[in-house]
């Protein structure tokens, strides 16, 4: 199974990323789109610290929302530790996808994604690909961003990951 749904996010991208990838008049980009399809479902992901129940959101944290969870597909979650954290010092590989889910009054707001794939005409300079978009596929915030509004915040983490130092 997670064999499978890595061919399918390898291909889901392939197969969309054309050379223009600039938002449409609804700020969506090819990129978007994809991240989201692979956002729905959990399938083939592991939960921060190992357990699917939401947590409260760190006093530092930039998301309004009031609960969250984070998941790894199974490339990122190859640096997580035992306990489900990430390990000190990790440097994500291309093709790791970590979708943190959000949550106000037990209702799913959005999806946060970042997805390493250096090289990507979306990413930055580190490689990630930074999106956010509701749970009806609406762009809050579109990859073709690059990550502006997150990365100041984001630099003090493992490899622009926040988890660990917000939940311990």
């Amino acid at each position: 199974m997670k064999k499978m749904l890595f061919v399918l996010m390898l291909s889901l991208f392939a197969a969309g990323c054309k050379e223009e990838d600039s938002p449409t008049e609804t700020g969506q980009t090819d990129t978007d789109s994809q991240l989201y399809l692979l956002g729905k479902s959990s399938t083939g992901f592991v939960f921060y610290k190992n357990t699917s129940d939401t947590i409260s959101k760190g006093g530092n944290s930039g998301h309004p929302d009031a609960k969250l969870r984070t998941r790894y597909n199974s490339i990122a979650a190859k640096y997580l530790d035992g306990a489900g954290k990430v390990k000190a010092g990790t440097i994500f590989p291309d093709s790791s996808l970590i979708v943190k889910e959000l949550y106000t009054n037990n209702a799913l707001t959005t999806y946060v994604f970042l997805f390493k794939r250096t090289g990507d005409k979306n990413a930055d300079a580190n490689g990630w690909v930074w999106a956010e978009i509701s749970p009806t596929g609406s762009i809050l915030y579109s990859a073709s961003k690059k990550g502006a509004g997150c990365i100041g915040c984001h630099a003090i983490g493992i490899d622009y990951t926040r988890m660990n130092d917000a939940h311990p």
